[in-house]
């Protein structure tokens, strides 16, 4: 029983993607007991479900086992090893020089994804009305089968997929690629350690996963890896020669890997997950699933030249992703043969890029009602299993329609056997009603001989009965979102249903012009974000230790310790306070930053804008016209929201405490024989509060009210510096004033130091007080 399905699995996941998998192999070593695969080739079409423009050259998995102790099922966990996966791609063939295998190729990926995207919204109806997502119950088999799944050990060792490109950026070829040591993932204890856990496992859960050195390259200026023998004529040892450079910390420098620059630089990580059984449930503080991401340094480096060949990439991948929405209307015939058919084309596919109605004559609009009525009966036919269907009319058909077309009739044909399926129920139990069937009519209800299989007559007209638009509006109204992998329980609003914790020691981010120089370094230590959803909240805290940018000139912002803070950042959003009277509330501590204003730096960093903006106008002007149009979007939103809270009055909580940032701006030239001059302006220090109405009359009426206040701020001119120029003092006096002084930081008072307090109520009352 057990080896049917694993035969399946394989078959069925491995089969896409791997080519020459021997179904008779499959069948003698999964009834032998263990499964090993080796020396496998991955089919070109592997990358398609991704939908870009890439196509696989060449593909080798070195082994895939599976360990299955069928005599101790349940008792040990079953093993799934996969080392050595390495990936050759490249850009795919460019539409206009598709050949015929090529089309097929893309069509077999669009019926993959059809036939996904039908399955699950087939799957998730058909579980929803059988009344929840777990089936199986209590059942023996389901304990068993759910004690397998969740004690599922899984290794993937030596990763490399590689991307040549030699097209996007024409005279300039690239390569990218993604490597990985192992991701190793467990079932833990309490203490860490790796156990088997014999309880029901996808009701009680706790996984530890590896990761070890996983990076991300783009060597500019890298031609394609060619070799003096095909690809296909490999062995296993050359394939791991070219390809395992640089996957572990113990690779040589071979002519395969000379030169890689690193977009993301090899890095660690730690993820931990919880879930706790149903008879663990009982204190609300420990939630009841837990991911716990930890990362070691990360540190992400982008060159100009790297900056170029990404926008380049991004500008092929537009326009596959435009070619891909307008595949169905292509002409398969060549320009000369019908040019009538590539001008009606340009002119479709111009209109359906830009989102408007397009050739809906009344001809074509009964030609597609025609096409629809076919195709449902023809595809209902087909999942009745009836003998004597037309696959390759099916066929025909999709290839001149879009997916979500096909998709939506798919779901009309699984609606009218559904409905074909209830109505017979409703016969055998005796109703004596006149019914649909999907071949024929007869007075009784029941298909006549004659009836079984005719010719459906595509003039007539349709009429759909109230249960069949019951089950179609069942189908087509199904959301993923509403497919949850966890069903909702009656717990305590305050138990926390779900908590994510992500940490990261330090990461750095450096940008490099085409010369080899630093335009801008930033980096940030010890970042701590916790979300936490309650079954009607959600919070999320966010702390940072230090966060800093600088340039070649010298640090431009680096946060500082203030009194009272000892992080950079602390952030806490509540959505849904429990036991407020509140819809959302936001507390707040920032430390003081200290920022330079650097001629030099600015000036370097508008030349990399201005050169990168020269290089692609395409992908800038597309740029500017998304983000003017996401700025309206929001503005619009933003206007709908404050209105609709000023309407609904709803409540909001503020706690913000803010140092202001000290900005230095040098009035000379940096350099040892001048006297240094420098404007420096303090922001001070603010804090921002909401606050109740005085008077339970005012609380019924008026939501809430700001009190915001300010101290500290000043502006100074300061000469022939010595240490730092930051220590403002907090008086001067008259010799200060008038330079005379002794200190070697000489101080001019522009502004001196002063408050303000401002009170805002919702009526529009407003007091202002300076300090």
């Amino acid at each position: 029983m057990f080896e049917g399905h694993v035969l399946y699995l394989l078959r069925k996941y491995l089969g896409e993607y791997v080519e020459g998998l021997s179904v008779e192999a499959l069948r003698i070593s999964v009834w032998k007991g263990d499964v090993v695969l080796k020396d496998l080739k991955l089919k070109a079409e592997a990358l398609n479900s991704l939908r870009l423009p890439v196509t696989v050259k060449a593909g080798f998995v070195g082994t895939i086992t599976l360990k299955v102790p069928w005599k101790s099922l349940g008792k040990e966990p079953v093993i799934v090893l996969i080392d050595r996966l390495f990936v050759l791609a490249h850009p795919a063939p460019d539409g206009q020089t598709l050949k015929e295998e090529d089309r097929e190729k893309l069509f077999e990926a669009k019926l993959q994804q059809i036939e996904a995207a039908e399955a699950a919204t087939v799957e998730a109806t058909s579980r929803n009305s059988r009344g929840g997502p777990v089936p199986g119950g209590n059942s023996w088999l389901y304990n068993l089968i759910s004690t397998i799944i969740g004690n599922l050990k899984v290794t993937i060792s030596n990763v490399h997929i590689r991307y040549d490109d030699s097209v996007s950026n024409s005279g300039h070829p690239f390569a990218s690629g993604f490597t990985l040591s192992k991701l190793a993932a467990v079932t833990v204890d309490e203490d860490g350690n790796e156990t088997f856990d014999a309880g029901v496992a996808l009701d009680k859960l706790r996984k530890s996963v590896e990761l070890h050195r996983l990076a991300i390259y783009h060597d500019s200026g890298s031609n394609p890896w060619k070799l003096d023998k095909k690809w296909e004529a490999l062995n296993p040892t050359e394939w791991s020669e070219i390809f395992q450079d640089g996957i572990d910390d113990r690779s040589g420098n071979s002519i395969w890997a000379v030169n890689r620059n690193y977009l993301v630089s090899p890095i660690n990580g730690t993820l931990k997950y919880k879930r706790l059984g149903k008879n663990e449930r009982g204190d609300p503080d420990t939630p009841l699933e837990k991911a716990s991401l930890v990362l070691s340094d990360v540190s992400l480096t982008v060159t100009e030249a790297q900056y170029y060949d990404g926008i380049k990439l991004l500008e092929t991948f537009s326009r596959f992703r435009t070619r891909v929405d307008v595949s169905h209307l292509r002409p398969v015939v060549p320009v000369k043969e019908d040019r009538r058919a590539w001008w009606r084309y340009a002119v479709l596919a111009g209109l359906r890029q830009k989102k408007l109605c397009y050739w809906f004559s009344w001809e074509r609009t009964r030609r597609l009602c025609q096409l629809r009525r076919r195709y449902v009966q023809l595809y209902a036919t087909l999942l009745q299993q009836a003998p004597k269907v037309d696959i390759s009319e099916i066929r025909e058909i999709e290839k001149i329609l879009d997916m979500k077309v096909i998709i939506l009739w798919r779901l009309l044909a699984h609606a009218k056997v559904e409905t074909v399926k209830s109505k017979e129920t409703l016969h055998r139990k005796g109703a004596p009603k006149k019914r649909w069937w999907p071949f024929g009519w007869n007075t009784t209800g029941l298909p006549s001989e004659e009836a079984t299989h005719p010719e459906p007559q595509l003039d007539e007209e349709e009429q759909l009965t109230k249960e069949e638009w019951q089950a179609i509006n069942k189908l087509l109204s199904y959301q993923p979102d509403e497919d949850l992998s966890f069903p909702l329980e009656k717990v305590s609003p305050n138990a926390i249903r779900f908590m994510m914790d992500v940490s990261i020691g330090q990461a750095g981010a450096r940008i490099i012009n085409i010369d080899g120089t630093e335009v801008l370094c930033g980096r940030f230590e010890q970042l701590q974000v916790a979300t936490k959803l309650y079954p009607k909240s959600t919070s999320c805290d966010v702390t940072l230790k230090y966060c800093g940018l600088s340039s070649p000139e010298g640090s431009l912002a680096q946060s500082v310790v203030s009194e009272g803070k000892s992080n950079a950042l602390d952030i806490s959003f509540v959505r849904a306070p429990i036991g407020m009277d509140l819809d959302w509330q936001l507390m707040a501590k920032i430390s003081p930053c200290h920022v330079t204003v650097l001629k030099e730096s600015y000036e370097r960093f508008m030349e990399f804008i201005k050169r990168s903006n020269a290089v692609s106008p395409t992908v800038t002007m597309e740029t500017a016209t998304a983000l003017q149009l996401k700025l309206e979007q929001v503005t619009r939103r933003a206007q709908e929201q404050l209105q609709l809270v000023l309407e609904e009055q709803s409540r909001f909580g503020l706690d913000i405490d803010l140092d202001a940032p000290k900005v230095r701006i040098p009035l000379t030239a940096n350099q040892p024989s001048l006297v240094n001059e420098y404007f420096v302006l303090d922001f001070g220090h603010f804090t921002l509060h909401t606050r109740d109405g005085r008077h339970d009359e005012e609380r019924q009426s008026l939501y809430s009210g700001f009190y915001i206040t300010g101290r500290d701020m000043a502006a100074f001119l300061i000469c022939d510096l010595a240490q730092d120029i930051y220590s403002i003092p907090e008086s001067l006096d008259q010799d200060t004033l008038l330079g005379h002084t002794s200190d070697d930081n000489q101080f001019s008072s522009l502004l001196d130091r002063c408050g303000m307090s401002v009170i805002i109520e919702q009526t529009g009352y407003c007091i202002i007080q300076q300090c």
